[in-house]
């Protein structure tokens, strides 16, 4: 049957109405800002153990809300979850709600909560959700913060176009003599750049999409994108980066998070779902790194520890195959072991699982890497290959020709990767993952350091004099604190202290001692000599760990 120019224009439309439906149903199914607040406050007003507050607005005047996990208003150890911190990583926001609703639905959390707390902010960066859901679509990692991206003293005078009218900023490829990109051989939707030492010939230029506004021979290199909180933090901020902020801690997000988390010295360490990854693997000791005036790794015993978490991580909760995501500058993960003294991981929380290809008989006669040399697994490549196993047909944009007024003489095309898919799955695909997090969750906090004291030794020395001794052990799987902790000197450190009675003299001995971070297993020993009678007590323990406290009778 021959289709006539109508049914065919008829066909094309449905296709695109389809396409757009079946997207906004795959990612339209997280929370906006508004489902979040109302959701967190739902949460609170039907569990006793759950408590919302505010700790600070937004450049655009939004809450940034805390949502607290606690059997009582007592300080306790506790962790810090955070998310949405940089807005192209909105699965992180939807994670972490998730997870509470898990954690609030277990019958053990109460158990959990009885010496310890859990903090969330499920959205650093509020601005950035009302961003994800706008009618034009494009990626943007900022807040509401109007800035100079390219520094001219204008504010957003370049800016995208949505050159083929679907909804979506994406890319445009130009064929082009002096372009450095080349299709990919395995999958011809995706551009590489072209490798000279495999004869490699560029064809392509690639730019965002839009037009060159200002006519400076750069395109959309001033949209007024906001600030990137995650680089707005004052561990190695990013000077003059493209979203760094006008200066470090700029922004009111980024000075809510870290009032929180200095003016708490009781959190313990510090979970970011994010756009990095140190769980999957531990962060490695470099001792040159390590002993510089400005310490730029983590320090040995601290790495041993984060090896510990890595495993609980991998094994315990078999989360595997996370991928290689380092740390940048600015970030809060960063900033929060490096300035603030806690232990501090991230993970993006979710990624493409892998599947082993089947091989016939032809591909086992591809010709496999020489010895030496790596296999590169292009990402975008198998994020499309994931996509296609789950029946997601919504992701990419193929390549359609357009007239491009800056390139009137050259082919241009418009096309590329939907805004966010490759971060932000639909909701569904987050399930799996989080039930594996909250166990992952609840092992780190098992794993916490634990104070214990053997029973005080009392020595009648005199008829009113006594040698009270006492060790105190850390019989947890985490030392006290970070190590990095003792070398900023902020965090509270380890205390051992005697208060005595009206009746009662210290004779030998120091009315407390403090140590710096006790390692797991590690013990230490103290004595005084005392005399006079009646009740002694002694307290040991740090913000991070909680104060045991001791009754000692001397008669």
């Amino acid at each position: 049957m021959v289709l006539t120019k109508h049914h065919q224009m008829r066909k094309k439309i449905l296709f695109f109405f389809l396409f757009i439906f079946g997207f906004s149903q795959a990612q339209n199914d997280y929370l906006t800002y508004e489902d979040l607040s109302k959701k967190l406050k739902e949460l609170a007003s039907k569990n006793k153990s759950c408590s919302v507050k505010s700790i600070g607005k937004s450049s655009g005047g939004k809450d940034i809300w805390l949502l607290t996990l606690s059997s009582s208003e007592k300080a306790k150890p506790a962790l810090l979850i955070t998310a949405g911190i940089d807005g192209k990583h909105q699965a992180g926001t939807q994670i972490a709600a998730k997870l509470i609703e898990q954690l609030l639905d277990d019958a053990n959390l109460s158990k959990l909560l009885e010496d310890k707390t859990l903090y969330f902010v499920p959205s650093v960066n509020p601005d950035a959700i009302a961003a994800y859901f706008t009618k034009l679509k494009f990626e943007e990692s900022g807040n509401a913060t109007k800035t100079d991206d390219d520094r001219d003293g204008k504010i957003g005078e370049d800016g995208f176009e949505d050159l083929n009218n679907d909804g979506y900023i994406t890319q445009v490829r130009i064929e082009d003599v002096t372009g450095s990109y080349i299709e990919s051989p395995d999958d011809a939707r995706i551009l590489i750049k072209a490798d000279p030492s495999k004869n490699q010939v560029g064809k392509f230029s690639l730019i965002s999409e839009g037009f060159d506004n200002d006519k400076d021979g750069k395109f959309n290199e001033d949209i007024s994108e906001g600030v990137n909180i995650d680089k707005n933090f004052t561990f190695d901020h990013p000077v003059f980066e493209k979203g760094s902020g006008v200066y470090v801690a700029s922004e009111p997000e980024t000075r809510s998070l870290l009032d929180f988390l200095y003016l708490n010295q009781h959190i313990y360490g510090v979970l970011t779902f994010g756009m990095h990854n140190n769980l999957s693997e531990a962060p490695k000791f470099d001792s040159k790194s390590a002993s510089s005036r400005i310490v730029k790794s983590w320090l040995e015993n601290d790495v041993k520890a984060a090896e510990h978490v890595s495993k609980l991580y991998t094994e315990k909760a078999a989360i595997k195959d996370g991928p290689k995501l380092p740390m940048t500058k600015g970030n809060f993960a960063q900033t929060a072991y490096y300035h603030a003294g806690k232990f501090s991981f991230s993970t993006p929380g979710w990624w493409i699982d892998k599947v082993e290809e089947k091989k016939d008989s032809t591909e086992a006669k591809t010709e496999k890497p020489k010895k030496g040399e790596k296999s590169e697994v292009n990402p975008e490549i198998e994020f499309l290959k994931w996509a296609e196993r789950n029946q997601l047909n919504n992701v990419f944009v193929n390549w359609t020709s357009i007239k491009h007024p800056d390139f009137p003489n050259q082919k241009a095309e418009v096309g590329g990767f939907v805004p966010y898919v490759m971060n932000n799955p639909p909701s569904k695909f987050l399930d799996e993952s989080v039930a594996k997090h909250k166990l992952f969750l609840v092992e780190l906090v098992n794993a916490m350091p634990k104070i214990e004291t053997t029973v005080p030794v009392v020595e009648k020395l005199d008829s009113n004099l006594y040698r009270i001794t006492i060790k105190v052990v850390n019989k947890g799987m985490l030392p006290t604190y970070a190590e990095i902790g003792d070398k900023i000197r902020f965090v509270s450190r380890m205390k051992t202290e005697i208060m005595l009675n009206n009746n009662q003299k210290m004779v030998s001995g120091r009315k407390y001692f403090l140590r710096n971070t006790l390692q797991p297993n590690e013990s230490e020993e103290y004595s005084w000599l005392v005399s006079g009678s009646g009740t002694a007590t002694i307290t040991t323990g740090c913000a991070t760990t909680g104060i045991k406290e001791i009754k000692v009778e001397l008669k």
